[in-house]
């Protein structure tokens, strides 16, 4: 930019030194046209009359071109200021739609469709308005309208029908649009996230069993946020098969569950809910008894104590193995009551049921122990664990149950 100057004044001094030259040296011309048209004149007056006529003839034709262009230009104007004011309505329409002006936002958004250099935008916002409004038939038509613009758009148009659909309830609809959604774009994870809670809104339990694993593989780092899922998926699809009676149904869908899977207490424990409640609790007692043996866990001790098990006085036998890892413990107790119960020693059964509720009250093992007292003729505890367990039902406060001492030396005098 410093250099122009500079260059013009070396342009104009060039001419003046090239004009005074053949000012000073000019020699007279004499032209001849045809045969009757003489010119006469000097070498310096045809120099500056060519120069003169280059001028005249460039400004000439510039006037001209700008003539001819004008039309051109002024639709470029006009098409330029009909794209300033679409793009400051859908500035307005988003403001309105943030702002929770819904019919405002729509109308701004609709008008400048036309003249906008991103449609998809207004018409995603004017879905999202009338939306709002709970007009969803308007906003269906504003999302087939966005659709049109290109497989690209097609995705985002199905991502936010599925969301707003999801929002609305449209529990059904928004799942027709994910699976078609996941059929365009399978690595797309929101999507796969939304179809994820679709199918726990309606207990479709298999579908999440399989989709949460392929979400986990694909995303690790989230995998924390697909537990609940998963947990949900498994307990859900154990009790729903549990209901059939159908324990080769139960033992496929657990064969059929990775290791990873199968690793988690969870759904160990509800497998064998699931057998126990089928009538084949017995199935899982050796899987139970191989992951007691490595790491004592209560909730699995406590499964583990539900089984009907077809040989009781080698399952007691298995379980006194874990009396030192988890001395103590109710759940333990609990499960060495209802195995001495199945083995027959009411004594011993009696006797770990009390130790149980001394450690924690729980309504389940009242009523368990009471109808074990009555079983044995112990009508008088009977009675008192039944009240004491109401006791402690309605009002959510209870002391250690102990049992009448001379209540128990009658009984163990009988012959």
């Amino acid at each position: 930019m410093i250099l122009y100057p500079f260059l013009i004044l070396v342009f104009i001094g060039v001419i003046y030194i090239t004009g005074l030259m053949l000012l000073r040296n000019s020699q007279d011309l004499v032209i001849l046209w045809g045969n009757s048209v003489t010119i006469e004149t000097s070498t310096f007056a045809l120099v500056f009359g060519l120069l003169a006529a280059f001028i005249v003839g460039y400004f000439a034709l510039m006037v001209l071109s700008w003539t001819f262009s004008m039309p051109r230009r002024v639709a470029k104007a006009r098409e330029q200021k009909r794209i300033t004011q679409a793009q400051n309505q859908l500035n307005s329409g988003l403001v309105s739609l943030v702002e929770g002006h819904w019919d405002q936002a729509e109308t701004a958004l609709v008008a400048s469709v036309f003249d906008s250099e991103t449609p998809l935008l207004n018409y995603l916002g004017a879905a999202r308005a009338a939306h709002m409004k709970q007009n969803y038939l308007k906003r269906d038509e504003y999302l087939k309208a966005a659709s049109a613009y290109g497989e690209e758009a097609e995705i985002a148009v199905a991502v936010s029908q599925a969301a707003m659909q999801m929002e609305s309830e449209q529990i059904e609809q928004a799942r027709a649009t994910l699976i078609h959604l996941r059929k365009l774009s399978p690595e797309h994870p929101y999507p796969n996230q939304l179809l994820a809670k679709v199918y726990l809104l309606q207990e479709d339990w298999k579908q999440l069993a399989q989709l949460v694993p392929e979400l986990v593989e694909k995303n690790p780092a989230d995998i924390a946020e697909y537990v609940p899922y998963m947990q949900r998926a498994v307990i859900g699809l154990f009790e729903s098969t549990a209901g059939k009676q159908d324990l080769p149904a139960l033992e496929a869908i657990w064969k059929h569950f990775p290791e990873i899977l199968q690793a988690e207490t969870y759904a160990l424990e509800a497998y064998c809910k699931a057998l126990t409640n089928a009538g084949g609790g017995d199935l899982v007692a050796p899987l139970l008894e191989a992951r007691i043996d490595q790491q004592p866990q209560r909730e699995l001790v406590a499964c583990y104590g539900r089984i009907q098990h077809r040989y009781p006085e080698q399952a007691l036998a298995h379980a006194k193995q874990w009396q030192l890892a988890m001395a103590g413990d109710p759940e333990y107790m609990l499960c060495m009551a209802r195995l001495s119960k199945q083995c027959k020693d009411m004594k011993a059964s009696a006797d770990f049921y009390e130790q149980a509720l001394g450690l924690v009250p729980d309504k389940r093992v009242y009523h368990e122990f009471a109808e074990l007292l009555w079983q044995i003729g112990d009508i008088e505890n009977s009675a008192r664990c039944n009240r004491q367990g109401l006791r402690y039902c309605v009002q959510g406060k209870a002391r250690p149950f102990k049992r009448d001492l001379q209540q128990v030396t009658a009984l163990s005098e009988k012959p």
